[in-house]
C-alpha cells in the first residue's frame, strides 16, 4: 500500500526514481524497492518524500471516546 502511494507521489511530482534518489542522497534501486515493498522507508524517509514531491504530511489523531458500562447501558436499553 504505501508503495503505491509513494510512486503516485513520485510521479505526480514529475521525478524518475534516479532524480528523487539524488534529492534523498539514496540509490534509485532503494527507491524502487520502497515502491514494489520490498523494503519500507523509515518514518522520516516518508515525510522527506512527501515534502520533495510537494505533498503536507499530517497525522490525525482520531481519538475514541471511552464508553464506560453506565453509558452502553443507557445507549442500549438495559
Amino acid at each position: 500500500m504505501i508503495g503505491s502511494i509513494l510512486k503516485n507521489m513520485r510521479l505526480s511530482a514529475g521525478l524518475s526514481q534516479k532524480d528523487l534518489g539524488k534529492k534523498l542522497n539514496l540509490a534509485d534501486t532503494t527507491i524502487s524497492s520502497y515502491e514494489r515493498e520490498n523494503s519500507q522507508p523509515d518514518f522520516d524517509t516518508i515525510v522527506k518524500i512527501a515534502d520533495i514531491c510537494g505533498y503536507e504530511f499530517r497525522i490525525i489523531d482520531q481519538k475514541k471516546e471511552i464508553t464506560t458500562l453506565d453509558t452502553m447501558s443507557k445507549e442500549m436499553d438495559f
